[in-house]
């Protein structure tokens, strides 16, 4: 299918080639390491059933992947043979150019002889484990085992108990036992971490062993760190679709913090941080599942910004640029220079209230509109459907079976007694038609068989279309000339060459009009040239995919010149285009809808063009998914201001 948004995809592959050339090359920093289970899983493997070993297996393995990413502990895994291969000293476990601080082993019964060895040696280098609920009874791929004592000495627990009161239902809560030689060695004895919930218990521990890499304030905020070029390269995903304000980041390295823009590759400096308890510390928004990169280039230099009631957008170390749309008695800047900590201050403006847009627009589509048909009557013919009229408009259909798009076989109430094919089928459906539009066509989509005759109101279509826009192998036909005001009939003839053939998608009546809900369904009316703000799928496009273009013009004082202007939309969750006053225009493909348009703007009437593109899902499958502009569209003003240090 040619999707709706193809004209904007340029944008998205831009985005996507930025973050696969920064995240890509370089080295990936993660303190932890997880073992893979997979001789463990195999080791207690029954065809066919499920167990509470292989359940706690697989189980704490997903919890532990979910969990170390929302404590922001990042991890890579690692099979036993790699393991076997990896240089272990000062504390580390080293696999080409990573290192590993902690080792967690999921819950396991069987680990290789070359396994063990190796976590023996991590431990007397200085390392941590942490073992969840089972420790292994047996080592695979050795002649001698000896696996309980030996385990038992390295991680002060009988392993054969441990599995025992697992198998005898165990306590739920999560229990830690600590053996403290050189390095930690930690087990978390329950019936599973994820039936414990023992998230806190499971933070506590990895912060005992090792300094986080980085710290989030909110859980649903996921990083990853990689060092490339010298520079430590942080990638932040709100992995949620509300949006996040002033979350709270703490990086163990310390640097000159910059700010990279997947979307648009600009690359800005963060101006207000704070370096604590030898921890960098700042402060981002996230829009609903939006990205930031954070860049760490170079040493950081005073003076710098510790705290400020604006949003900085410049500072050279002794002037400070900023602006800020909040009500406040004066806006200030705490700046660290050599001598110690200064403040700044300047008194605050009042606020400007946001222009509206206005709540109705000029609309027009950049593409056919649709009425979309899913129910039809159907019969088998045999053979005289012509001389029974079954393609003619007054053909009373009452009496055939009643049916939706799909295989036409399955729809029967009953099987036939010979499943002899070809099969001669009849369709027929309707639709109505208030106010007759110009240039009416219909899709030939889904029409499967060997062969169809089309039928409109009596006439046959004996042109077989051309190529769509929607897709090459879809073919429209053009039916302006048969189509009226009133009831209008569509017959199909079809011969049916297996079970699976017939009208397999929905009827799909293109053009340039509108849809509204009549008694039986829907009907083609006038197209709507201006329409509200609210969902455009109950303003007469309820089938649309495509493109929504908005039309208005505001007045915009002259008070509102010289400060920044943003253009917010509400727009759900499809791409915005905006264009002001004619000029280019300014692709959104995701949140946050919100624009700069301070340059466009001039004093007096202003003209806004909003362009809104949905998805296929409202043709291709009949959803009314909510498109448009939901409420009115606000530009947002934030006064300029500007501190010195001198």
């Amino acid at each position: 299918y040619h999707h709706t948004w193809w004209k904007h995809y340029g944008q998205f592959t831009d985005y996507a080639a930025r973050l696969s050339h920064i995240l890509s090359g370089g080295r990936h920093v993660a303190k932890v390491l997880v073992l893979y289970p997979l001789s463990s899983i195999w080791a207690n493997y029954v065809p066919q059933k499920r167990t509470d070993i292989g359940n706690v297996i697989e189980f704490d393995f997903n919890y532990l992947t979910d969990t170390l990413l929302r404590l922001h502990y990042d991890f890579d895994y690692v099979d036993e043979d790699v393991l076997a291969e990896a240089q272990i000293e000062n504390g580390k476990i080293k696999i080409r150019d990573e290192e590993y601080s902690i080792f967690i082993l999921p819950p396991v019964t069987h680990i290789k002889r070359s396994t063990f060895e190796a976590l023996q040696k991590f431990v007397k280098s200085g390392g941590s484990v942490i073992a969840d609920t089972l420790l292994p009874v047996e080592f695979l791929e050795t002649e001698r085992n000896g696996a309980a004592r030996e385990v038992r000495n390295l991680f002060g627990v009988n392993p054969a108990k441990l599995l025992a009161d697992f198998q005898n239902g165990g306590k739920v809560k999560a229990h830690i036992t600590h053996r403290n030689t050189k390095g930690n060695v930690f087990v978390i004895r329950g019936k599973g971490l994820h039936q414990a919930g023992a998230k806190k218990e499971l933070k506590r521990l990895l912060n005992r062993c090792v300094p986080p890499d980085v710290t989030i304030s909110d859980e649903e905020v996921f990083y990853l760190h990689r060092i490339k070029d010298g520079c430590d390269i942080y990638f932040l995903v709100n992995t949620s679709t509300q949006a996040k304000v002033a979350v709270e980041i703490t990086f163990e390295q310390i640097g000159r913090p910059e700010l990279w823009n997947p979307n648009t590759g600009n690359v800005t400096p963060i101006h207000i941080y704070q370096v604590k308890n030898g921890r960098l510390i700042l402060h981002l928004d996230f829009s609903a599942s939006a990205s930031h990169i954070v860049v760490l280039n170079g040493e950081l230099q005073k003076p710098f910004i510790t705290a400020s009631n604006l949003h900085v957008t410049s500072f050279d170390g002794n002037t400070l640029a900023g602006y800020s749309a909040e009500a406040a008695e004066e806006v200030f800047a705490k700046i660290v220079t050599d001598k110690g900590v200064k403040r700044i201050a300047a008194r605050g403006k009042r606020p400007l209230r946001p222009l509206s847009l206005g709540k109705e627009f000029s609309f027009d589509l950049e593409g056919d509109n649709a009425l979309l048909i899913s129910i039809w009557k159907m019969t088998m013919d045999d053979g005289a459907g012509f001389e029974q009229s079954f393609h003619k408009f007054d053909f009373d259909d009452s009496a055939w079976l009643n049916v939706t798009n799909g295989a036409w076989e399955m729809q029967l109430p009953q099987e036939r007694d010979r499943a002899t094919y070809p099969v001669t089928l009849w369709y027929r459906t309707s639709f109505e038609i208030a106010t007759l539009p110009p240039n009416t066509r219909l899709l030939i989509d889904g029409f499967s068989g060997s062969e169809y005759q089309l039928f409109v109101n009596g006439d046959e279509i004996k042109d077989k279309g051309r190529r769509s826009k929607l897709d090459a192998e879809i073919k429209e036909v053009n039916i302006q000339s048969h189509v009226r005001v009133g009831r209008n009939i569509i017959a199909v003839k079809l011969i049916a060459n297996r079970r699976t053939d017939g009208i397999l998608d929905l009827l799909k009546i293109i053009g340039d009009f509108a849809v509204e809900k009549s008694n039986d369904g829907y009907m083609i009316t006038e197209k709507h040239r201006v329409v509200k703000v609210g969902d455009w799928t109950k303003q007469g496009y309820p089938f649309y995919s495509g493109t929504g273009s908005y039309r208005t013009e505001i007045e915009v004082p002259s008070k509102y010149i010289g400060g920044k202007l943003f253009l917010e939309v509400d727009c759900g969750d499809d791409v915005l285009e905006v264009s002001v006053n004619g000029g280019e225009s300014r692709v959104v493909p995701w949140h946050p809808y919100r624009v700069d348009v301070t340059d466009s703007i001039k004093a007096g009437g202003n003209t806004f063009e909003l362009k809104i593109t949905n998805t296929l899902i409202n043709l291709l499958e009949a959803v009314q998914k909510p498109s448009g502009i939901f409420s009115a569209p606000r530009l947002v003003h934030e006064h300029r201001y500007e501190l010195s240090l001198l």
